[in-house]
């Protein structure tokens, strides 16, 4: 699957998605999900994020199952991890594929927001405009702080992993 190609679908129109779908897949809430991960990435890295990678973390920190078994912290290795937790992979690609849409109109609201950027090397960076805080608004232990809190982690566990090719092969996922 090549996440590139697989941008061009067009999402579902605003007004025909059921309400929770609408809700949860939010493109401000993702757009906000995507640039914590890519802060975070960039903090270890001092460069930007690859343009597929992006499309991982939607379907890690959306999906409740994979978010609840992330590690806590990077000491965990990405590689050992995943391979303890194969059966994650299953219907990974599958999962990252349909929310291809989503991922793409979050990246598009974060651009156009200046919350994200592309940098002169083509990577994703965190953008000039920064997002109100949230740590004063959302319960610490309400979803959308959880899903921020493994958002920042994904960043940085990815910082760390190694090639985006290796991580993307590690979930499953061809890109031609």
């Amino acid at each position: 699957m090549n996440p590139v190609r697989s941008a061009t679908k067009i999402a579902v129109p605003w007004e025909q998605r059921p309400f929770e779908v609408a809700n949860l897949f939010n493109p401000a809430f993702c757009a906000l999900i995507v640039r914590q991960t890519v802060q975070a990435y960039q903090k270890v890295t001092h460069q930007g994020m690859d343009y597929s990678m992006l499309f991982l973390v939607l379907p890690i920190v959306l999906h409740k199952a994979t978010r609840e078994l992330l590690p806590v912290g990077v000491a965990s290795k990405f590689h050992v991890w995943i391979q303890r937790h194969h059966h994650l992979r299953v219907g990974f690609a599958d999962r990252m594929q349909n929310m291809v849409p989503i991922t793409r109109e979050a990246l598009l609201f974060g651009l156009q927001h200046q919350v994200l950027q592309v940098d002169e090397a083509g990577l994703l960076t965190v953008g000039v405009r920064r997002p109100k805080p949230y740590e004063k608004e959302v319960d610490a232990k309400s979803e959308v702080a959880k899903c921020l809190k493994k958002a920042d982690f994904v960043g940085r566990w990815f910082a760390d992993a190694g090639t985006t090719a290796t991580i993307l092969a590690a979930w499953g996922v061809k890109v031609y």
